[in-house]
């Protein structure tokens, strides 16, 4: 359930019949992974437990593990995780946590501990190493000695620069309340840019959590706004996206010259939906979505 990268048992997932397009990234095509992987990876919907359960009462015992995003673009509904736990006890699967997107956002170690929901496996990465290649695998003592039964190497088993980034990172955030941070900076973004578009009668929609808040346009020409909306705010210095990864370094000045550099160009933007011609403004091609690539 979510987005989990590029493995072969993940994007086996859509041998036939596109399953994954729902979770997040629509299209990601299985060439180069093995047909016969067809049927080893069964997804789920995000709060729908009854989903889990027919799947379940489908396979049973044979399930080795249930791997999924904690949150990324919206919040467990009440009991939700609670009853994947409760699958995942009762059918005897590994539950694993998939929090590389949304880590330690949340909350210090995990947004399973702001959840009250402990997985059998918790996965980190990206902002753990303040942009220093690193990740980690934890999980039960139990579940996690079945390394020493299992084949993983490494070329780089001796770098240490990642790790020591990583200690450097969670020892600072031992010290300051990032957390609060980045989602009040969060909410000031989300917040101005949504006001700023009701104002000029742009159908802005805000998805995701404060501090990974993610935007797009209720509107058939979405990429093309939002491909005219980067170009215009290049011209302000700015380089804008419409996935914002908040992070301690920003401050409210930031924020502020961001959203007046916005209130500048949104109006071009709605002069733009209204007369349809967001396209021809651009003057070069249009961005593609997720990981689609350009013709």
């Amino acid at each position: 359930c979510g987005y989990h990268g590029w493995h072969d048992w993940y994007l086996s997932a859509n041998w036939g019949k596109g399953n994954l397009d729902s979770h997040l990234l629509p299209g990601l095509a299985p060439k180069g992974v093995p047909s016969q992987l067809a049927g080893t990876t069964l997804p789920f919907t995000y709060n729908k437990l009854d989903e889990l359960e027919e799947i379940v009462n489908d396979h049973g015992s044979d399930l080795a593990a249930i791997i999924m995003e904690p949150t990324r673009m919206h919040e467990p509904q009440p009991g939700f995780l609670e009853g994947v736990r409760e699958i995942a006890d009762r059918c005897g699967a590994v539950l694993v946590f998939d929090e590389v997107s949304i880590g330690w956002r949340l909350a210090l170690g995990g947004a399973h501990l702001k959840y009250g929901v402990d997985p059998d496996i918790a996965v980190f990465a990206k902002s753990m190493g303040n942009g220093h290649p690193s990740a980690a695998v934890v999980g039960r003592g139990d579940v996690m000695d079945a390394a020493q039964d299992s084949f993983i190497s490494s070329t780089y088993w001796t770098e240490g620069v990642g790790s020591a980034a990583a200690l450097a990172v969670i020892r600072k955030m031992q010290r300051v309340d990032v957390r609060s941070h980045i989602a009040r900076i969060g909410t000031m973004l989300r917040e101005g840019l949504m006001g700023l578009a009701e104002k000029h009668g742009l159908p802005l929609t805000c998805a995701g959590h404060p501090p990974l808040p993610c935007f797009n346009f209720d509107h058939d020409d979405n990429l093309a706004l939002q491909t005219l909306y980067t170009r215009r705010m290049l011209d302000h210095d700015i380089l804008a996206n419409f996935a914002v990864s908040i992070c301690l370094a920003h401050t409210e000045e930031h924020i502020d010259r961001y959203l007046a550099a916005a209130a500048q160009v949104f109006p071009e933007l709605a002069e733009a939906m209204e007369k349809g011609d967001a396209a021809e403004r651009i003057g070069g091609p249009i961005r593609h979505t997720a990981f689609s690539r350009l013709a």
